[in-house]
Formats: C-alpha cells, sequence, structure tokens
C-alpha cells in the first residue's frame, strides 16, 4: 500500500496537486454516489471505475494528514453487494464528520479514542475491495494501470493548491527523520512567528489536530536570518507542544511538536 500511496502523491502532483480537504471530501462522496448509481443501472464497466475513483480519493485524503495505510483484504464474510455498498456510504459518512470537525464548522470532540481518520478510510477501502472481489474485478491491478495512465497525461489539470504535505520543507525533512509531519512556507528574513501565522494558515490546523491524528511535527525550513520565534515575538504555541531546532546537512529546521 506504500507504494500505492507512493504513486498516486506522484500523479496527483503532476496533476497540479492536492484539492483543500473539503472540496476532496465533496470528490470522495460524488464517487460514492456515482458507485449506486452504477450498481442501480447494472453497467459493470462503470461500476468499476467508480470503485477505482473512491480508492484513489481516499488515498488522498490519507497522504494529506500523512496517514500510512494498511493493505485491506476482502471481507470473507457472506455479505450482498448492497450491504458492501452501504458499508462503503456509512464509512464516507464517517470520513465526512471527522473532516467536517477538523476542516469545517463542526465542532471537535475532545476524545475520540478508535475513532481516527486512517480507521475509517480503511474500512471504506476494505469495503470497496470487498465489493470488487464479489464481482471478479482486480482492483488492484486495474488501479495501478489507471495511476500509470494519468501520469502520463493531463499535466497541471488542476490549480495548484498549497498543502502541508507537499511543502519542499517537509519533503526535505523527512529524507532525514521518518514519520507524520506537516511542513510550511519559508519564512521572510527576520520574520516574527505572529506574522508567519497570518501567512502560513496550516499551522492552527496542525495545532488543532495533531494530538488526534497522531502527526509527529510541522517543519519550518530555517535560515539564518529567518523566523523569529522565541518569547515575544507575539505568539506562543499551546502548552502541548514545543518547538525544537534540528540541522541536518546544510539544512536548519523549526519543528513543532506535541508534547509526549
Amino acid at each position: 500500500m506504500r507504494e500505492i500511496q507512493q504513486k498516486i502523491d506522484t500523479m496527483i502532483l503532476h496533476l497540479g496537486g492536492y484539492w483543500r480537504p473539503l472540496s476532496g471530501l465533496a470528490r470522495l462522496l460524488e464517487e460514492v454516489g456515482e458507485v449506486g448509481g452504477a450498481m442501480r443501472k447494472g453497467s459493470a464497466e462503470e461500476l468499476k471505475e467508480e470503485l477505482l475513483d473512491v480508492l484513489v480519493i481516499s488515498t488522498c485524503l490519507a497522504n494529506q494528514y500523512a496517514i500510512s495505510l494498511q493493505q485491506q483484504e476482502a471481507d470473507v464474510r457472506e455479505v450482498t453487494k448492497e450491504q458492501l455498498y452501504f458499508q462503503i456510504v456509512e464509512e464516507a459518512g464517517e470520513v465526512a464528520r471527522i473532516l467536517n470537525a477538523y476542516e469545517g464548522d463542526k465542532k471537535l470532540k475532545p476524545n475520540r479514542q478508535g475513532e481516527s481518520l486512517q480507521l475509517h478510510i480503511e474500512q471504506l477501502q476494505r469495503a470497496v475491495i470487498s465489493l470488487g472481489e464479489q464481482c471478479n474485478y482486480e482492483l488492484f491491478d486495474s488501479l495501478y494501470a489507471l495511476i500509470d495512465e494519468k501520469s502520463t497525461r493531463d499535466f497541471g489539470r488542476f490549480d495548484h493548491t498549497p498543502d502541508p504535505i507537499t511543502e519542499t520543507s517537509v519533503r526535505t525533512y523527512v529524507t532525514y527523520q521518518s514519520g507524520r509531519y506537516w511542513g510550511g512556507i519559508d519564512p521572510k528574513p527576520f520574520e516574527r512567528f505572529d506574522r508567519y501565522m497570518e501567512r502560513e494558515k496550516h499551522i492552527e490546523r496542525f495545532l488543532k489536530i495533531a494530538h488526534i491524528e497522531g502527526l509527529d511535527g510541522f517543519v519550518i525550513q530555517q535560515s539564518k536570518d529567518g523566523l523569529l520565534y522565541e518569547d515575544g515575538y507575539g505568539y506562543r504555541i499551546p502548552e502541548t507542544f514545543h518547538i525544537v531546532e534540528e540541522t541536518y546537512e546544510n539544512h536548519q529546521f523549526l519543528v513543532i511538536k506535541p508534547q509526549q
């Protein structure tokens, strides 16, 4: 599954970049509806295409939260195709509930043990794989072919949307440290932390969800005349986080990390 996630990441960057999470969620729900339409019409080829789209878009959402998905096996229990579709709808609804709390207007519950985004994306994908198995589709083989096809055409199809998983800071940092990280834009020379926060909106998102989703840190690539972040520069991160300085070769980073 790691290879699939990497291939989808490369494909999305080729197309222009990730959508905003709520836009990606809208696309996921659209495809889930189209799965239902294909089932109602009895169109086998269309159903296969829509199931592949659900796998791709749900994987995109996982990538945006630095989730390492586990490859799902088909459910061997005796369930009907309709029951599997109901599972897909239910899990897509759970993904929507969580993302609405993370990115939208829904209030974020302080205690959601066992209710991670990863859990529901994996259960969604398991139902998709199970439905494909019942229809005798080789979904993973077809998924590789779909990724290769899209990766060789449609360059720049989507407008670029800045995303904390695609910033140069985090792409550089994870070559030195493994884990689940987001990254920020480059600071301006001698920029105060509060001014940086006005430009880099993703830090607030990170502080909101890092403990719940298990994100390991938010990475800012630093220089000797970069971000001014010590006390007195207009912004203090919550006490449940701390900032560390890390240097690897000629790269310097500030990393906001959750307290253990």
